[in-house]
């Protein structure tokens, strides 16, 4: 989403354009849609780096970030919200990665995103995030062979079962986000201003598809 205030509501236009309800009440955000996106730059320079960064922020970590801080003002911890953050945050994980490894095989996409930018401790583990977790939990909701706990606590296995913090999670992949922006201009293994343009409209296409 694009926030056009600075503080908004819940409330927005509908999709087709029609008024609905109290035609006098102003939405406070819009869709980012495709006609309103920046035309492909030549080159990936500082400036196209930038809006991809205000996406990434704006449109979704900063969003999981508000919901993270609601939950803690409300609970003292994420303990019963963990599933609904998660979600949120291996979706990031999903949508992030495919701006740089979307040539890469689905199987591949999050792993070699993971291995390339997460923090150390993360990267032996970067099939688990596909298969154990972000599968698992958008598909079937529930963890089977893993575990997820509401703190800072870094990956590692108990007994055979991986666990990890939500919120060092979240922070590897913040961590992660800022470390392909960096090196998206001067990277050669990632992909070219054009390849963005192509992508998006295969992402917009897989959405409508889906």
């Amino acid at each position: 989403m694009k926030y056009i205030e600075k503080y908004a509501s819940v409330s927005a236009p509908s999709s087709t354009g029609a008024q609905v309800g109290n035609s006098s009440s102003l939405p406070t955000y819009v869709a980012w849609q495709p006609s309103t996106w920046p035309k492909t730059p030549q080159n990936i320079d500082d400036e196209f780096v930038g809006k991809l960064r205000d996406i990434f922020e704006r449109s979704m970590l900063d969003e999981i970030d508000n919901v993270i801080r609601d939950a803690q003002q409300a609970n003292g911890d994420l303990q019963h919200r963990g599933h609904v953050v998660g979600i949120a945050l291996l979706s990031a994980l999903y949508a992030i990665s495919f701006y740089g490894y979307h040539g890469s095989s689905k199987k591949k996409q999050i792993p070699n995103f993971v291995k390339a930018h997460f923090p150390d401790q993360y990267r032996p583990y970067a099939k688990n995030l596909l298969v154990l977790y972000r599968h698992a939990m958008s598909h079937h909701w529930n963890l089977f062979g893993a575990g997820l706990l509401p703190g800072n606590d870094t990956p590692a296995k108990q007994h055979g079962v991986l666990y990890f913090g939500l919120l060092n999670f979240r922070d590897a992949l913040g961590v992660a986000t800022g470390d392909f922006l960096e090196k998206l201009k001067s990277d050669p293994a990632l992909p070219s201003a054009d390849a963005f343009g192509v992508w998006a409209f295969e992402a917009l296409s897989e959405g409508i598809m889906s």
